[in-house]
């Protein structure tokens, strides 16, 4: 067995084994861990101790953080000297943020800092850096603002203080807009304040350009003396350089007919929709042309719009189209594809790809969860190519995390819903076992069959009609309380109490015009199209953000922080693809309700340190 095991690994483990041995022996001699030499501690309890955070010290630096982790949940702290404590408070938390365990992180640091007896200013430094990071990693982005807000009050040097700066500029981009607006009235520091509104200005400058101006004249005057009006983050002096040039032309590639026809429909009348909107809003409204895909070939169609003089193109829709322009090196004008290629990547600079992704929305529950804290997780989706493609986006997204799937079960013709839901509990294997009891003993003893308890909670794709039947068949396998998270799939887009009761629970994510309705031009287009909205309501949202993001595919070149506030989620760009950060939702009385802060959460210590 040792043969297997390399050098670098076998190293710390041989002086791990000769701590241990050290501590049950009391050692006598000086003690040497790297190139440090300490005298032995005169209480063989505290020695022990020292020797233990000596040893997941030596792991961390080999790269073992997890067994490092192990090392230091054995340290019992009461015995640790002060001076050692903030060692163990610096250990745990690069150790636990190393492995991206955002929760754990914010664990192991009260515990130790509640028995610290107090912090220098440098400390406190690092420990609100160790606290922002590990609250962005749970996503709690306001609460990662706060902290690297305090770590610029707390800099001792100008680059520790532009360094604080730099992060909590770069946290306020993945605040929402009404995230801001809250965060601006609950602060009372107004420098903090101050920041808030610049990135108010940077959100609503990249919806409207023209509105740059004024924004920023309105906002350096009111914050005359704030750091940032001496020294503007880089971003904002971009934007100002980007704001001045204007997309004047959109040509727009969709079919009117074949079975694409009706898809495009929809965002065909959503793009004019927005057009108007922004007309009769005293908006920017560039051009519309549209162009029929039906029987033209990609460089005809390239070759039309030029000649119009079209600068930037929305479409094509038809999957294989996109894959085209993916193996182009590149085309003739920006694109911006209402579709995702299938390769995974395309050296196309002119191309960007945008649409309604079930894998993108299994990728985000994955994400969710895990901020949650969820570790183990069982999957459920429906039989077919589509269903595989959403349960291997899942199981991708969740193993890269670190999580671990127990279970995956897929239903429809060949399995029903209970055979798969009994598979995935293995409530079939507890049958199993009862029934070679009854044959051993010759009777029936008393039974009653149990879900399997290994799982944190189970990943859900499924149509609305299916997902009302999950609940009540977990409550009967006798495992109500096991947490459900699904895409958007689960939700047809308008409340259906009566119906939508079996899915109390169920926490969703989902477009923001389903789970945030009211915007005017939800409503104007509700109204033009009452029919067509209600089966397409996805495809206008995802129209409404294309003729948005067509005009800012170079802003989200070269700002890729950028996100703008869309219909169909916050949208960003990674890689040429349009990213959405859907919102998040819970069924409640058969209702969607925004899903509480600490939905699924059993260790209240994240949200009892915001509220800190």
């Amino acid at each position: 067995m040792l043969e297997k095991i390399s050098a670098c690994r076998l190293l710390p483990l041989l002086l791990i084994s000769l701590l241990i041995t050290a501590c049950a022996t009391g050692p006598s001699t000086p003690t040497e861990v790297g190139n440090t030499t300490r005298s032995p501690h005169p209480n063989p309890e505290v020695e022990s101790q020292l020797m233990r955070l000596e040893a997941a010290e030596i792991l961390a630096q080999e790269g073992e953080y997890q067994q490092s982790l192990d090392m230091i949940q054995s340290i019992r702290l009461q015995q640790l000297p002060q001076d050692s404590l903030w060692r163990l408070l610096v250990l745990s938390a690069e150790t636990s943020l190393a492995l991206e365990e955002g929760r754990l992180t914010l664990q192991y640091l009260q515990r130790v800092t509640d028995a610290l007896n107090s912090l220098t200013r440098q400390q406190g430094y690092q420990l609100a850096g160790y606290k922002s990071q590990a609250f962005e990693l749970t996503g709690h982005y306001t609460a990662a603002v706060n902290q690297s807000f305090r770590q610029t009050l707390l800099a001792g040097s100008n680059a520790e203080r532009t360094r604080a700066e730099e992060r909590l500029w770069r946290l306020l981009s993945q605040v929402s807009g009404e995230e801001l607006e809250l965060l601006k009235a609950s602060t009372s520091q107004p420098l903090l304040k101050g920041w808030v509104a610049l990135a108010e200005v940077r959100q609503q400058t990249s919806e409207d350009f023209a509105a740059f101006n004024s924004l920023i004249a309105a906002w350096r005057s009111q914050w005359a003396g704030h750091p940032a009006h001496q020294q503007p983050p880089e971003d904002i002096q971009r934007l100002a350089e980007l704001s001045q040039h204007q997309v004047e032309h959109l040509g727009i590639f969709l079919p009117t007919s074949g079975p694409l026809a009706d898809a495009a429909k929809a965002i065909r009348n959503a793009l004019v929709a927005r057009h108007f909107h922004s007309l009769h809003e005293g908006k920017h409204h560039p051009r519309l042309t549209f162009f029929d895909t039906q029987g033209e070939s990609l460089d005809e169609l390239y070759e039309r719009a030029q000649e119009a003089g079209v600068e930037v193109v929305i479409g094509p829709l038809a999957k294989s189209r996109v894959d085209l322009l993916a193996r182009r090196s590149s085309l003739p004008l920006p694109t911006l594809a209402l579709n995702y290629s299938n390769l995974e990547t395309t050296a196309n600079q002119q191309l960007f790809q945008f649409g309604l992704s079930a894998e993108n929305e299994a990728a985000q529950v994955a994400r969710k969860a895990w901020q949650t804290g969820f570790r183990h997780a069982l999957a459920l989706t429906p039989e077919g190519n589509w269903g595989t493609r959403v349960e291997r986006g899942f199981v991708e997204a969740w193993r890269e995390l670190g999580g671990e799937i127990t279970h995956t079960r897929q239903f429809g013709d060949d399995k029903s819903l209970d055979s798969a839901l009994r598979e995935l509990l293995e409530v079939n294997l507890s049958q199993e076992r009862h029934q070679r009891l009854t044959r051993l003993l010759g009777q029936r003893p008393h039974f009653v069959a149990r879900p399997r308890e290994d799982s944190d909670f189970l990943f859900l794709h499924a149509d609305t009609s299916t997902a009302r039947q999950v609940k009540p068949a977990l409550s009967f396998l006798m495992a109500s309380e096991l947490p459900v998270m699904a895409t958007s799939f689960i939700y047809t887009g308008s409340p259906n109490p009566t119906q939508d009761d079996d899915m109390n629970g169920i926490a969703f994510t989902d477009i923001t015009w389903y789970l945030d309705p009211g915007a005017p031009l939800q409503e104007e287009i509700r109204s033009a199209w009452p029919a067509s909205m209600n089966r397409y309501g996805r495809l206008y949202a995802m129209g409404v953000d294309a003729y948005l993001l067509a005009q800012r595919l170079e802003l989200l070149e070269v700002l890729p922080s950028t996100r703008l506030e869309g219909a169909t989620g916050r949208l960003n760009q990674s890689e040429g693809r349009i990213q959405r950060e859907l919102l998040w939702a819970q069924f409640i009385n058969g209702r969607p309700q925004p899903l509480p802060e600490g939905a699924f959460v059993q260790e209240p210590l994240v949200d009892q340190l915001i509220a800190d």
